[in-house]
């Protein structure tokens, strides 16, 4: 067993706190913000609901965000893009490099922003920048512990993209 404090106590925590962040958000924008669950299973229960209850609701998704492993105490948050418009990814980049400690990261293809991906819609991952060695050494072991888990870095997420969110036209 696994106590999930990266995978994925971390990215339910940030949903909260933007929700939270958010409540009074009147823009041009419909948010939603979704758990999924199930990617580690070989039949994706999670995202298979997802698909079936937004069955052509997908152009309407200007950008789907993946919170996987954020908040791990060693070294910086990060994201990575995947088809997003030059100008969405123009401001994604201008929002987070304003903030200390979130830096662009690899990309990384086993996660729920793939589900965007597939679909032909632009994807924001937010991970740590040791995604990597959490995926070989902690993620789905007893390792993925709360201790392991910086606070801060949570909050600092969820007011990145609740920025983010807030400039989007």
């Amino acid at each position: 067993g696994t106590p999930g404090a990266l995978d994925n106590a971390s990215g339910v925590t940030i949903l909260l706190l933007l929700a939270e962040l958010l409540k009074d958000y009147h823009g041009s924008l419909g948010v939603e913000l979704v758990a999924l669950n199930g990617e580690d299973y070989y039949n994706n229960p999670g995202e298979m609901l997802f698909l079936a209850q937004n069955k052509g609701r997908f152009d309407d998704i200007l950008l789907g965000i993946n919170l996987d492993g954020v908040g791990f105490r060693e070294g910086d948050s990060a994201y990575s893009l995947y088809g997003c418009p030059d100008e969405l990814t123009s401001l994604i980049r201008k929002v987070f490099s304003a903030r200390a400690g979130i830096v662009e990261g690899e990309p990384w293809v086993q996660g729920d922003h793939m589900l965007f991906v597939i679909n032909q819609r632009p994807a924001l991952a937010m991970t740590s920048a040791e995604v990597m060695r959490l995926m070989n050494e902690i993620i789905h072991t007893p390792k993925d512990r709360p201790e392991i888990v910086n606070a801060g870095k949570l909050v600092q997420a969820a007011q990145a993209l609740n920025d983010l969110l807030r400039r989007i036209p």
